[in-house]
């Protein structure tokens, strides 16, 4: 079955045809989800260049991990989604993927006015940003989306409004967790701008936890603030996003490593938190104009 989601080509606003390789087994196509959509399937791969949708759209990784890249604000970034995890994407923010090997997922996409229409919060006139995520590990959203999927099995037996309960609790967890609503209804007293001792606390983090992946929630949490207010301002007062500067001060230390006479590249590669040793590669060699093993023979 193909996809019923739409898919736009962000720069013309034609559709796209990324969707077609969609392979659908199962969809809420006959419950009559007025602005929801949820559908369980695969794909062989997935190529969107600059795309987006009309939806808050919530894509659950299913049975294996999946190797692939997306395009962050740095540039295209290696990913390893493992099941469970959640992308999250807002409605008309473009998005480009590389995904060559098979891929299986729940998609739930909800328009952005049925979503805000049953959010039992005050949203009414309130100009709201909202994150765009990869890989978030977050068992009440994935839970909430598996409930969804539950009712399309069900055939839609709870009727209209279970549907409009569920929206009404997603949405709720969405914006207090995924934009940047929490932080102007708490007025927090927070600075315009990070403080020097803020950021010696993210890079004291950084430094001690290189060796795993370390999330946008992790560095928040830190220094006590929101993901939404945490990647506005880190970028306001350093510069570079959250994940360029976790990059960098992977690769600074990289090279103070390969120069201290680290040999194994591989182990290298792993021990800072890489996915796999040709990432680190073409990260080390993107920013320094030469591979690892070659800045180590100098």
């Amino acid at each position: 079955m193909k996809s019923l989601l739409k898919f736009i080509d962000h720069k013309s606003g034609q559709p796209s045809d990324c969707g077609d390789v969609l392979d659908i087994q199962l969809s809420s196509k006959d419950l009559n989800w007025k602005g929801v959509v949820l559908e369980k399937g695969t794909s062989p791969h997935f190529y969107p260049t600059e795309v987006s949708t009309p939806y808050f759209y919530f894509a659950l990784a299913l049975e294996e991990d999946l190797h692939w890249e997306a395009e962050m604000p740095e540039g295209m970034s290696h990913l390893v989604t493992v099941p469970g995890d959640v992308w999250i994407n807002p409605p008309n923010t473009p998005f480009t993927h590389k995904i060559d090997d098979p891929c299986y997922f729940v998609i739930l996409a909800i328009e952005q006015d049925t979503l805000l229409k049953h959010c039992p919060l005050h949203v009414a006139g309130k100009s709201i940003g909202f994150l765009k995520n990869y890989n978030v590990h977050d068992n009440v959203l994935k839970g909430m989306i598996e409930l969804f999927l539950m009712e399309v099995e069900n055939g839609g037996k709870n009727g209209k409004e279970y549907l409009v309960s569920l929206i009404s609790m997603l949405s709720v967890h969405y914006l207090n967790n995924y934009s940047d609503f929490a932080d102007s209804e708490q007025d927090r007293a927070l600075n315009s701008k990070f403080c020097d001792r803020e950021l010696e606390i993210v890079n004291q983090f950084i430094d001690k936890h290189l060796d795993r992946q370390i999330t946008v929630d992790d560095l928040a949490e830190e220094v006590g603030c929101s993901k939404f207010y945490f990647l506005r301002e880190f970028k306001k007062m350093v510069g570079e996003t959250p994940y360029q500067h976790l990059l960098n001060r992977r690769l600074d230390r990289a090279k103070t490593m390969l120069l201290s006479g680290h040999a194994n590249i591989m182990s290298l590669a792993l021990d800072l938190g890489f996915n796999d040793q040709s990432h680190f590669t073409r990260a080390f060699k993107k920013r320094f104009g030469t591979t690892p093993g070659k800045y180590r023979e100098v």
